[in-house]
């Protein structure tokens, strides 16, 4: 189980003349090496695939509060091979059957809000996971099939990441969180290419409230994100109009603007 404590310092008024008065924190993670396969805490997402690059079964992988991301093999596996097991074709006993404990990844800090994966064709090629840590990490497959000993880490946002949206004929990735703003990604360079909204809510069309909820078309073109106050954005963000309001009563923003 992975823990997170943060711990403030202030340094005393006085302690050193002319000093520049600042607040740092140190996060410490504390892992609790159990026994047992599952979550600790709450399970934020899910996601899963027919085929996959980590093997040839189909595979389930969870998220949560606890800070780690597993990796399941799938329900249909496990029972196929308990029944050959047995010598049984019948599907007797399924009902006891469940998914096997893969691997775990424990790499955030924090709860990990939002899983996607990265599809080339047919085969899921990467997984993403979003954090309360506020960063983005993709996770690639070992030769052997084994649990992923790398990862790479993407840094833009300045709170908590809730939302990942792929899209996978554009080959882009799109995040959102306590920000308020929504960052498009290049998978090919793991570098953010789009930023829509820059977290102010004065900000023509940006939301006024932590965006919680992500989606978008395969090509990338279109992106639609909820918020916690209830509003719904639709963006293009290849557009760099302003923000527009429709009949349906839905904001169509179109404001987006390239990354730094």
């Amino acid at each position: 189980r992975r823990r997170s404590f943060s711990v403030g310092w202030r340094a005393p008024e006085g302690v050193v003349a002319g000093m520049v008065q600042e607040k740092r924190t140190v996060t410490f993670a504390l892992l609790d090496e159990g026994t047992s396969a599952s979550h600790r805490l709450g399970v934020n997402s899910l996601t899963s695939t027919c085929a996959s690059v980590w093997g040839t079964a189909r595979e389930l992988f969870t998220a949560g509060r606890d800070g780690s991301v597993r990796c399941w093999r799938d329900f249909d596996e496990a029972r196929g091979a308990r029944h050959a097991s047995r010598g049984h074709s019948d599907g007797a006993g399924d009902a006891a059957v469940g998914p096997r404990l893969q691997y775990t990844v424990d790499e955030h800090t924090d709860w990990v809000n939002d899983l996607a994966l990265v599809m080339d064709g047919d085969l899921a090629s990467a997984v993403v996971s979003a954090s309360s840590d506020r960063t983005i990490k993709l996770w690639r497959p070992e030769e052997d099939g084994g649990a992923p000993t790398r990862h790479y880490t993407l840094r833009q946002h300045t709170d908590f990441v809730k939302a990942l949206a792929y899209a996978c004929d554009g080959r882009t990735l799109a995040s959102a969180g306590c920000d308020r703003a929504i960052v498009v990604w290049d998978m090919h360079r793991l570098a953010p290419c789009t930023l829509i909204g820059s977290g102010t809510a004065s900000e023509p069309g940006a939301h006024a409230d932590s965006i919680y909820a992500l989606s978008t078309t395969p090509s990338g073109g279109l992106l639609a994100s909820g918020a916690v106050d209830g509003s719904l954005r639709l963006w293009d963000p290849r557009a760099k109009a302003p923000a527009v309001c429709g009949s349906s009563g839905v904001r169509v923003g179109a404001r987006a603007a390239p990354a730094a």
